[in-house]
């Protein structure tokens, strides 16, 4: 069986502008690094044979506290990235509602009537993700991965697994910085044992 800890990378400094990354980046926050160690202290005693991370910026920069001193190969997937935001990257969320509040209420409350125009649609996101997490599964069918990506791409994955429409995409509960998301697969099962837990912030 593989085991796949899912990680969305820790708070960044856009975050807490409530700006928009998709493909662009900002630097981990104070809290986000701090997040990011207090993950890495409750994971000491698990073992993983890989790491994988989002060839983002960000999501790099959990990946690096996460391992810390351990002999882990890392691996950076393009795969893993958020989902592509087009001119909304970079805006913050009251720009956005300023100049497309229709189109971003859809995105946000309304998934499944989301026209992706200037983005990825959230189809195209889970098609690539998902892809990547059968090949590492066929790579490593007996062990733990850790895997860090990002909030859209983890519910995606989420969804397509559950056999969830987009409509459900954003169903509760919501995927916090550095939260983990367990997922086991064998032979061709896949299972989401956990969603979103954040026990080490506790």
């Amino acid at each position: 069986m593989t085991t796949f800890y899912l990680v969305r990378h820790g708070e960044t400094v856009w975050n807490k502008e409530h700006r928009l990354q998709g493909w662009l980046d900002s630097r981990l926050s104070e809290k986000g690094i701090l997040h990011a160690e207090k993950l890495r202290d409750h994971l000491k005693n698990f073992s993983f044979t890989a790491a994988f991370s989002s060839s983002s910026g960000r999501a790099k920069e959990t990946m690096h506290i996460l391992v810390g001193d351990r002999q882990l190969p890392i691996y950076y997937e393009d795969n893993f990235r958020e989902i592509f935001l087009g001119n909304w990257q970079g805006k913050t969320v009251g720009d956005i509602m300023t100049t497309h509040r229709l189109d971003y209420e859809l995105y946000t409350d309304y998934p499944a009537q989301f026209v992706a125009t200037h983005t990825e649609s959230f189809g195209a996101v889970t098609e690539r993700a998902m892809f990547t997490l059968k090949k590492i599964a066929e790579k490593y069918p007996e062990d733990n991965i850790i895997i860090v990506s990002h909030a859209v791409t983890i519910k995606c994955i989420i969804n397509a697994i559950l056999g969830r429409s987009i409509d459900q995409l954003w169903a509760a509960p919501f995927i916090n910085g550095t939260s983990v998301t367990i997922i086991e697969q064998f032979q061709q099962q896949w299972v989401v044992k956990d969603i979103g837990n954040i026990q080490h912030l506790q």
